[in-house]
């Protein structure tokens, strides 16, 4: 690349309210990394090359460090923190490791659209993920999204729609069965609003009600209403382990999990959508031997015309409610069964033989928030030593927890696509061209955090790349002009002139992830200034709690 200096057509000096000098940039194209200035005006990149005649407000020596742009989380569910007008101290832990925006509304579970039908089970759902129940002053996504511009969010925001969220709106969050053809209608009307309001897409949470319940037709059927807007439709697939109570079919005929992958494909074909396949995990190490298998139904689906990616993290053990482990015909009375010794006896033989078929047990699982006083005093313990502590049998423990939290204790269930001996699986899954980064974190003020929340892309960034899994341009594009392309966000994750100014400076010879599961709330070294819209919001260092900085990004 031949850099020129820059100037006015009148060959007077350009003026800019920020320079970058002497960086190595790294574009987010996945291309070589180039020495060059960048300035920035306004919330804009204003131009990249030799920059020494450009007049500067300000500007910061980047000599030794890399410049790339900033860090995309595509599924997030820090749309529920950013509500918050106290969120920004919180959100801390992302901008540390370079994240300007985050894509919300994930796995079927959005703020919005609220009715009479779901609002009380949006206030006590949101408990999963915030600290204090989310009490909604808007009914619309329109209304939610300029809720959040009101705030003033530190980071970027894009939202999905979440199916859960729509159809719980309409027919509640436990019922079972399909809805009818004026339902269907309503649940339309629902979503093509929050598609028009700005919405990037349609998430869908088919492991939890009352996505759980979704059939064909109906998954079609958002998915359709996602690909008329040319929007992107994206799920979290009913299981991710090869045995599970979300299908009867023999798993040792057709496991489970590439059971789930294949609804999805088939759904998304069928609507004609673009389809992202939410943290493609393998849970229990029986599973993890299906990883080639999944990729390659992705890469078939892909080569025979379908427009479809996946998502993942780079950590074995992710966050998700305690209630997520039991079969879906049990949901609609889940109390019920846990409180009655007559039922807990077939479901724990039940449960027992099934963890048994996937290599996976309730000892995996690392409560993060118990989310009931009587239980709080667990949290960061694994379940079996909870349960020793308490005196309690594990699995009289586990339903006790459910029970008591209203089906909102969070957890971190281990064993995902790998262990700390054998991480085969999430390597061959993060590498992966596909594959884009993501955190899928809950970032709360109290409990046991995820390590996810402070570490994820210097994770990928540093331990990654020194395993020489990709380089390091590819890893930047993975979290950048990757992440903005399958959200249809043109104007982010890249370097380029015109460009959004979200950018990162970084020093790759400091660059590390320090967090981990037992002791995950730890700062990322090496990144020292994190840029949003034009504004350093952590400045060498320092980080701005009152920046304001973030905006809803509307499609």
């Amino acid at each position: 690349m031949v850099l020129i200096p820059v100037t006015t057509a009148a060959g007077d000096a350009m003026q800019c309210d920020l320079k970058l000098t002497g960086g190595s940039v790294v574009d987010g194209s996945g291309g070589p990394a180039f020495e060059a200035d960048v300035a920035v005006s306004g919330d804009r990149i204003l131009a990249i090359g030799d920059l020494s005649d450009v007049e500067a407000q300000r500007t910061i020596d980047c000599r030794g460090k890399t410049i790339t742009p900033g860090f995309i989380d595509i599924h997030s569910h820090a749309d529920w923190l950013l509500i918050d007008p106290d969120h920004h101290g919180l959100v801390e832990a992302f901008v540390r490791q370079g994240m300007t925006t985050v894509v919300g509304g994930n796995c079927g579970f959005s703020p919005a659209p609220v009715s009479e039908t779901n609002l009380g089970g949006i206030k006590e759902a949101s408990r999963l993920i915030v600290d204090a129940p989310v009490a909604p002053r808007w009914q619309t996504m329109a209304e939610f999204l300029d809720a959040v511009d009101e705030v003033g969010p530190a980071l970027n925001l894009a939202e999905l729609v979440g199916h859960g969220s729509v159809r719980a709106a309409v027919t509640g969050s436990l019922r079972p069965d399909p809805p009818n053809k004026d339902e269907l209608a309503q649940m339309e009307r629902l979503a093509r609003e929050a598609l028009d309001a700005g919405c990037i897409g349609i998430s869908t949470g088919l492991g939890y009600p009352p996505g759980i319940f979704a059939e064909h037709d109906e998954l079609a059927a958002f998915a359709s209403w996602a690909a008329a807007s040319g929007k992107l439709f994206t799920s979290h697939v009913k299981a991710y382990s090869w045995a599970s109570g979300a299908y009867q079919a023999d798993p040792t005929e057709q496991p489970h999990n590439l059971l789930a992958i294949r609804e999805i494909l088939d759904a998304a074909r069928a609507g004609g959508a673009r389809l992202q396949v939410s943290h493609l995990i393998f849970v229990g190490h029986n599973t993890w031997p299906t990883c080639e298998d999944a990729i390659a139904m992705i890469e078939q689906a892909r080569a025979e015309g379908l427009d479809v990616a996946f998502d993942a993290f780079p950590y074995t053990a992710g966050n998700t409610t305690a209630s997520v482990i039991f079969p879906p015909e049990l949901l609609p009375h889940l109390e019920q069964v846990l409180a009655s010794p007559e039922q807990m006896e077939p479901l724990r033989a039940f449960g027992d033989a099934t963890f048994e078929r996937i290599g996976f047990h309730l000892r995996d699982i690392q409560i993060m928030h118990a989310n009931a006083q009587a239980f709080d005093r667990y949290d960061g313990m694994f379940v079996g030593d909870a349960a020793e502590a308490a005196g309690m049998d594990i699995w009289d423990f586990y339903a006790r927890l459910v029970v008591e939290s209203h089906r909102n204790a969070r957890v971190l269930i281990h064993k995902y696509s790998g262990s700390d001996e054998d991480q085969r699986a999430i390597e061959t899954v993060v590498s992966h061209p596909l594959c884009t980064v993501e955190t899928d974190t809950f970032l709360t003020a109290t409990g046991h955090q995820n390590p996810a929340s402070y570490g994820t892309f210097p994770r990928v960034l540093s331990t990654y790349v020194a395993r020489g899994l990709l380089s390091f341009e590819e890893a930047v594009h993975k979290m950048t002009g990757a992440s903005a392309d399958r959200i249809g966000l043109g104007d982010r994750g890249r370097i380029a002139e015109g460009a959004a100014a979200d950018l990162v400076v970084l020093d790759r010879s400091a660059l590390a992830d320090t967090a981990t599961f037992d002791a995950p709330a730890s700062y990322p070294s090496g990144i020292e200034t994190v840029i949003v819209n034009g504004r350093p919001v952590l400045d060498d260092g320092r980080y701005d709690g009152e920046a304001r900085a973030g905006r809803v990004l509307r499609a």
